[in-house]
């Protein structure tokens, strides 16, 4: 092969990567949450094996998501009308994405968790000496950030002080009281779950279309935020 022709296809593969995260927001997400995975296994002291098996997990789901994306606009592009057959083979293209990010979830709950509550654990402890009313506190401080970025972003968003908006206050609110019972509980299992119900909350401002995923990440970020400082620094 020439060398030309190489270099060609490299920035073809490269081109459709971009493109697939630029207009796909489920790509988006994965990429965003394949970038958060790896990042935090710098911290939790993987053998090799184990680094490997989150690798090939995260890169696996990608991988399903862009050959999604290529069925799917092939699909489009014979056909605009409702087909039925077309509409299956869009179904089974997505349960494939659904497979591997299942695959996923199981590997990193099974290379996370047990360090993570060990961590996580040892920080609840540090964090949760502290009034009861700091959970007051935290949540009025959580509403005024709210109300202050849909001021300031309102007329460039488009949103209301109950729906859009430059910042999530289902999300902010959630995760600050996700937190916060995490804070309390000082149980690992419980902060994963708190947490998780949080995330389904923010998932379902952005499934609904009432938010931009940045708009509903930088809620979680300062609900998250607001409710560690208060217990930390104030408690």
């Amino acid at each position: 092969m020439k060398k030309g022709n190489f270099i060609s296809s490299f920035n073809h593969a490269v081109q459709g990567i971009i493109s697939s995260i630029q207009t796909e927001r489920n790509m988006k997400i994965h990429y965003l949450v394949a970038i958060a995975v790896v990042g935090s296994s710098l911290f939790f002291n993987f053998t090799r094996t184990e680094f490997m098996l989150l690798f090939i997990s995260v890169t696996f789901v990608l991988v399903s998501e862009l050959i999604n994306t290529a069925i799917e606009r092939t699909i489009d592009l014979i056909t605009q009308s409702y087909n039925p057959v077309a509409k299956l083979a869009k179904d089974i293209a997505a349960g494939a994405v659904l497979i591997s990010a299942l695959n996923a979830a199981v590997i990193g709950y099974l290379l996370f968790f047990e360090r993570f509550t060990a961590r996580s654990d040892l920080l609840i402890i540090k964090l949760r000496n502290s009034s009861p009313h700091l959970t007051f506190v935290a949540l009025i401080l959580v509403l005024l950030f709210i109300i202050g970025g849909k001021l300031l972003g309102m007329r460039r968003s488009g949103g209301t002080f109950f729906q859009g908006g430059a910042v999530s206050g289902h999300a902010a609110l959630a995760f600050c009281m996700g937190t916060i019972v995490s804070l309390i509980a000082m149980n690992g299992l419980v902060t994963t779950l708190s947490l998780g119900l949080a995330l389904l909350v923010a998932e379902s401002r952005v499934e609904g279309k009432i938010h931009k995923t940045s708009e509903v990440i930088l809620g979680a970020i300062l609900g998250t935020l607001v409710a560690i400082i208060v217990f930390q620094w104030i408690g």
